[in-house]
């Protein structure tokens, strides 16, 4: 399928979502041009006052806000419904198309007020091969911190934390601790280097304060909030921070705050020696085995999970089931761009993505991890929650994306 065209994108841990977006515009072959003026109408930030951080010192590029017409949707409409047969049709032969590129592939297509449809389909392994079990699990990698950011906003609405607090009281060795605020690691702007990107980083299992140490030993790229610069280290501070306060594992957060509440019937935390079923990561359709089991990733991108799961996590975000809509709107305020092209933003826990010759303005979060690689968004323009993972590193989620929403535009066109 020449939609699906394969980007060779090797990582030691994780990918970073502003190369998985580059892997979206050279795989399609969109040649996107910045709009000359890119900056919207602003949505002033609904956190209590004494909540918001002081940014005033950011001297990085320029921020985006999402255009105000955005939240003019209703997202509470349902997405339980059956979507019509031919567009059914019409999304089954693009699945077929993704496991000529990839082992596996677990795809979800949801549109408000009228349904869903949602399929896992390929092997789970290549070798030896071995058929995908039902209800079959990715690694769903970076897309894991909303979930993270979604915990550590509910925390502030019942009044256990600010997130304009320094770090402090958990982190007091950690460089700027006194600086730093749980803002500034939800939205990257920290300065704290990514412990997978250190030299030193092997795949072995670290425990999330062991991964911590290692990164807070190096000296800070930039002061807090002048800057951004991706960190998975600050999102492993997230999840210690969420265990502390709410006394109990992460993988137990999620299921009772988030999973429960939304009914998520196949989403799970990584830890290490788990039994869980999932699908095996692969490299250019060979089998790699990761040895922490993609523990390590922790609240930076340990979920497992499928594209069904996260469409229903994100429609349960934006309609407001998980914070409020005041919340989730200040959530994609002060968006800092995450790459040169300026066509992907970083906000608090979520990306904006603004690709106008392609899938158009998006809501949502991509990922990659070590075998697998993944997507989900909401795009505006169509109405449309879409979310696609790949087993194979190779073969980036976006371009199954926009493979995706070619197929619904299409069938909307004909009538299907």
């Amino acid at each position: 399928m020449k939609r699906l065209c394969q980007a060779v994108v090797l990582t030691r841990l994780f990918i970073r979502p502003a190369i998985r977006h580059a892997a979206l515009v050279s795989a399609c072959g969109m040649m996107v041009a910045l709009h000359a003026q890119t900056a919207s109408q602003e949505v002033v930030s609904p956190f209590p006052q004494q909540s918001r951080p002081a940014n005033a010192h950011y001297s990085g590029p320029l921020r985006r806000q999402v255009p105000a017409e955005t939240w003019q949707r209703d997202f509470t409409r349902r997405i339980d419904g059956s979507l019509p047969a031919g567009l059914i049709s019409a999304l089954q032969d693009v699945v077929k198309g993704f496991t000529g590129r990839a082992p596996a592939a677990s795809v979800a297509v949801a549109i408000p007020g009228l349904g869903r449809w949602a399929v896992s389909q390929g092997v789970a392994r290549t070798e030896p091969r071995t058929p995908l079990p039902p209800n079959a699990r990715f690694q769903v990698a970076s897309t894991t911190k909303t979930f993270t950011a979604a915990a550590i906003l509910q925390l502030e609405a019942e009044g256990k934390l600010l997130i304009s607090q320094p770090i402090d009281h958990w982190f007091n060795d950690v460089p700027n601790a006194t600086l730093t605020t749980c803002d500034h690691l939800l939205r990257h702007t920290s300065g704290l280097v990514s412990f997978n990107a250190l030299p030193s980083w092997t795949p072995d299992y670290r425990q999330p304060r062991d991964a911590i140490a290692m990164a807070a030993a190096k000296p800070p790229q930039f002061s807090p909030g002048s800057n951004f610069a991706y960190s998975n280290t600050g999102y492993a501070m997230l999840g210690v921070i969420i265990e502390d306060i709410d006394k109990r594992q992460l993988g137990e957060v999620f299921m009772e705050r988030i999973s429960r509440p939304l009914d998520l019937k196949n989403t799970s935390l990584r830890y290490p020696d788990d039994e869980m079923t999932v699908v095996s990561g692969h490299i250019g359709g060979k089998p790699v085995d990761v040895p922490d089991q993609y523990a390590t990733a922790f609240a930076a991108g340990g979920l497992a999970s499928t594209a069904e799961d996260l469409v229903t996590f994100w429609h349960g975000l934006l309609s407001g089931q998980l914070v409020s809509p005041a919340t989730v709107r200040a959530m994609f305020t002060d968006l800092a761009p995450m790459n040169q092209g300026g066509q992907t933003f970083y906000g608090c826990g979520v990306q904006f993505y603004d690709i106008p010759e392609g899938p158009g303005l998006m809501l949502g979060h991509s990922g990659g991890i070590t075998g697998f690689t993944s997507i989900v968004a909401y795009l505006a323009d169509d109405d449309l929650f879409v979310s696609v993972i790949f087993n194979d590193q190779k073969v980036p989620a976006e371009a199954g994306l926009w493979a995706v929403v070619r197929a619904v535009r299409a069938s909307r066109q004909t009538g299907r």
